[in-house]
């Protein structure tokens, strides 16, 4: 190290100020850390520079703070010395003191204006979920939340800045995260509010000026906010989401143009042109060895080769320019195949969005006219019900064209292009670009139809592009003489049979009925005798169903009446209905139009049940059971069931022929050895085998096993066709057969013999019992009566408290005697009479689904009162 120093100047500063020697002292003690190369301090008095080279900055301004600080300590030590002659001794030079300045220590420095210090800006964020429904009072469900996700909504973060933001900037913020709340009347903020596991969702009070950071703050501390639309649905259609590329950009060594990291690699698969020469071999770097360093080599001009550098223990090398050429032509193909899909991504897309825009300008053209058609008072009431499940009603003119009709149901924001509309009593649709008046099309009175929107994706799109070429228009005129038998269209169904599953499918079905319309018409009623027997359960339906305003897919009405003729007094809220439809299955069971064992039974010829039709009411009966209560037959054979389906099955045996006489006259036939002893027993047999049309003369065995064949199938299935054809039209009651025929598998464990009983496990699991507080002398008392409850109907499964069965338990519990395959519409209850009660017996509400238990203290006790009261049910009257 050298310094260049004006030895005058320096000489003549360093007499007069201390600094020199400081700066010096220091300098030596940290010249060997703080300096690597050539270093230049020039020295001036009344002014100080310096000139580092390659010299870390922090260790010279730790240099200069030491000295700055050694050069206060010193000052302070000498100033008592210099107070009587400070007039005489001149100030501090100069230099000091700017040393002093620029290189104070971190602890002594005053900040330059502490008064205008920057405040750090208070935020607010909080966790907010925007639902899509404006009716919508229970918190989402893990699938629901995804879905809205999805389609932008869904949970996020919100982050505002101030405590005193306005309404106004609140709202903006809302709106920039959920950008489809625009255009939707204005929001609301809910909350979760209840019990701790409560899903119940309710308003946060909105302030005059409206909601704000601070009155949002003040209702809710911690949990998560709901905003909520309120005057339009938002759409859920899933949004795209635009990602970027990210990396810095790069240069395409084939064309030129630049891309992000994240992109390049996908460009580079697809970047060579078809046309390019391929017949060059490729170069493959070899790697870096002794024989082939010319890869690593900066001084190496690879622009300059035209031959390619092969690694020759790759495997993957092709032996043969004709095999690259293949090679080349395959990826050649696979980029055309490539562009092809990308074109046909992109005329899929160019056509959705001219299918949606015709949707929208078809719904804008039904508005419009709509505008100047009022509703006339004296008009007929058409009800609609949409696939969402939203009910409309209006007044129509019958002599008016059906195009308002049309109109009316097409104003709706999820109509589509076409759609079609069905009476629940008809097999027959009404398509919305159809003509004519209401009665030309057989409207004639007030009634319900059901809304299906047609997809452009849905096969029956094509036929209403084609409908307007008909000349004339179908109508109600084909409808059933039956006036229910015929079920509303299938709306919305979206599983399949792989995977749906029957309570899905049932809950559907449910999903159809009218639960807040109770018509008289539905009324049934249901007398029992002295000892609680019901003997016209099945006359008394009957007579419901052939009522002409009985509406299936409305809620029923049942009320039993006792032997004195007067009213039990139970509101039907459901456990009434499930009773009924329990007794009604048995009587079904029980009908004259079956034969068979009990849980294998089929159908057998009743003139008199055909000539009424009996075999359409009962069928109709069994789908109101399954459809209504989720009481199932469990009886049918499979053969009987195949029949509904429309599966073959397995030829006809002698053991199911019914007619005892008839089946005894074909096994002499088929157990005849010889063709004589056959014919001989064909003869005795003629009359009968002439009745079904087998009658013939045999030559051999084989003919005498054909002919016994013939007759078996005839009697079985032939002479049947007409009694199966009527009950299996009952099964279209709403919409029954159609979800039968599509999952015969699902539907076979309701129909044939349910092979699985039920068991103590079972109802265990299906009530909820409702405990007191933990820790307390009621709470005690409850567990040992669940204890005794369980040990009982363990008891009754093993067959210890015979006659009582398990499904007696349930029947006195709920009035059914299964658990239904969708389970009940309401959580079956167990709770605790008082101790103090002295009711000795249980108690059941059916309608509610609610067992009350008794307290015993011993657990033979709880036993045997708990076996007859469920004995004793039908005449005790404990429900």
């Amino acid at each position: 190290m050298s310094h260049t120093v004006g030895c005058k100047e320096l000489s003549d500063w360093s007499e007069s100020c201390p600094l020199y020697s400081l700066l010096r002292a220091h300098f030596r003690r940290h010249i060997a850390q703080c300096f690597r190369k050539l270093t230049v301090l020039v020295l001036v008095p009344g002014r100080f520079a310096w000139s580092v080279c390659n010299l870390k900055m922090s260790s010279i301004s730790r240099i200069l703070r030491d000295i700055a600080s050694e050069m206060e300590r010193r000052a302070e030590t000498v100033s008592s010395t210099e107070e009587l002659s400070s007039s005489s001794v001149p100030s501090r030079h100069p230099v000091d003191a700017e040393v002093c300045r620029i290189f104070a220590s971190y602890g002594n420095r005053v900040p330059g204006n502490p008064s205008i210090a920057a405040r750090r800006r208070s935020t607010y964020t909080r966790a907010y979920f925007c639902l899509s429904k404006i009716d919508q009072t229970i918190a989402p469900t893990r699938e629901e939340k995804e879905f809205l996700s999805a389609a932008g909504l869904g949970e996020q973060r919100i982050t505002f800045f101030g405590d005193e933001g306005s309404a106004e900037e609140f709202r903006s913020h809302i709106l920039v995260a959920y950008p489809k709340l625009n255009g939707c009347g204005g929001f609301e903020l809910l909350k979760v509010s209840g019990l701790t596991r409560s899903k119940k969702l309710s308003v946060i009070p909105c302030p005059r000026t409206g909601y704000t950071i601070k009155s949002v703050r003040i209702h809710i501390k911690h949990s998560l906010i709901y905003i909520r639309p309120m005057q339009k649905n938002i759409d859920t259609t899933p949004v795209e989401h635009q990602t970027g590329g990210y990396g810095p950009k790069e240069k395409c060594l084939t064309c030129s143009e630049e891309f992000f990291f994240s992109e390049l690699k996908d460009h580079v698969k697809h970047c060579k042109s078809p046309n390019e020469i391929d017949t060059a071999l490729p170069e493959i770097c070899h790697p870096v060895s002794p024989e082939f360093p010319f890869p690593t080599s900066p001084d190496r001009d690879n622009s300059s080769s035209d031959t390619g550098i092969i690694d020759l223990t790759d495997d993957q090398v092709p032996e043969s320019l004709e095999e690259w050429r293949a090679m080349r032509s395959q990826q050649d193909q696979e980029y055309q195949d490539c562009l092809l899909a990308d074109q046909e991504k992109s005329d899929l897309q160019k056509k959705s969005a001219e299918m949606e825009e015709r949707r929208i300008k078809a719904i804008s053209e039904r508005q419009l006219r709509l505008i100047g058609v009022p509703e006339q008072a004296h008009g007929i009431p058409l009800r609609f019900k949409y696939p969402s499940g939203i009910t409309r009603t209006r007044r129509f003119v019958l002599t008016e064209s059906i195009q308002i009709l049309f109109d009316f149901v097409g104003e709706d924001e999820d109509a589509t292009e076409y759609f079609h509309i069905q009476d629940a009593l008809s097999v027959t649709r009404l398509n919305s670009n159809m003509s004519g008046t209401f009665l030309d099309n057989n409207i004639i009175r007030s009634q319900t139809l059901y809304v299906h929107w047609i997809q452009p994706e849905s096969p029956e799109f094509v036929p209403a592009l084609d409908y307007n070429n008909h000349e004339v228009a179908p109508s109600f005129n084909n409808m059933s003489c039956s006036p229910l038998t015929d079920s509303p269209p299938a709306h919305g169904r979206s599983f399949s049979p792989k995977r749906a599953d029957l309570k899905t499918i049932l809950n559907g079905l449910w999903a159809k009925i009218d639960n807040t319309s109770c018509p008289t018409s539905n009324q049934i009623n249901i007398c029992r005798d002295y000892t609680g027997n019901v003997h016209n359960i099945m006359k008394s339906t009957l007579q419901a169903f052939r009522r002409r305003r009985f509406n299936p897919a409305a809620r029923l009405d049942v009320v039993f009446v006792d032997s004195e003729k007067t009213s039990e007094g139970a509101v039907d809220g459901g456990g009434p209905t499930r009773e009924y439809l329990r007794l009604l299955m048995k009587a079904i069971h029980q009908s004259n139009i079956f034969e068979g064992p009990e849980k294998d039974k089929r159908l057998t010829l009743d003139t008199h049940a055909l000539e009424g039709k009996l075999y359409t009411q009962i069928a109709r009966m069994i789908s109101v059971c399954v459809i209504h209560g989720g009481v199932a037959p469990n009886f049918f054979s499979d053969r009987l069931f195949n029949q509904i389906c429309g599966k073959p099955s397995l030829p006809a045996t002698l053991e199911e022929v019914g007619d005892f006489t008839f089946k005894e006259k074909l096994l002499e036939i088929k157990n005849a050895t010889t063709v004589e002893d056959a014919k001989a027993a064909i003869e005795k047999a003629e009359d009968s085998l002439a009745i079904v049309g087998a009658w013939r003369n045999i030559t051999t065995l084989r003919q005498r096993d054909a002919l016994v064949q013939s007759a078996v199938d005839f009697f079985v299935e032939g002479r049947l066709n007409v009694a199966l054809q009527q009950f299996t039209e009952g099964f279209n009651t709403l919409g029954l057969l159609q979800d039968i025929r599509a999952h015969p598998d699902l539907f076979r464990n309701l129909f044939v013999e349910d092979v699985e009983p039920l068991k103590a496990a079972d109802l265990s699991a299906v009530f909820q019992v409702n405990f007191s507080t933990p820790g307390t002398h009621k709470r005690e008392i409850e567990s040992q009566t669940i204890c005794f409850w369980r040990d009982w109907l363990i008891d009754v499964e093993d067959g210890e408290c015979a006659p009582v069965t398990l499904e007696n338990v349930l029947e006195f519990v709920s009035g059914s005697s299964s658990i239904p395959p969708n389970g009940f519409l309401m959580q079956p209850t167990i709770e605790i009479l008082p101790e103090d009660s002295g009711k000795i017996f249980p108690e059941a509400n059916t309608c509610n689904i609610v067992l009350k238990l008794p307290v015993h203290k011993d657990y033979q006790s709880f036993k045997a009162q708990m076996c007859n009261a469920i004995l004793w049910a039908p005449t005790f009257g404990v429900a």
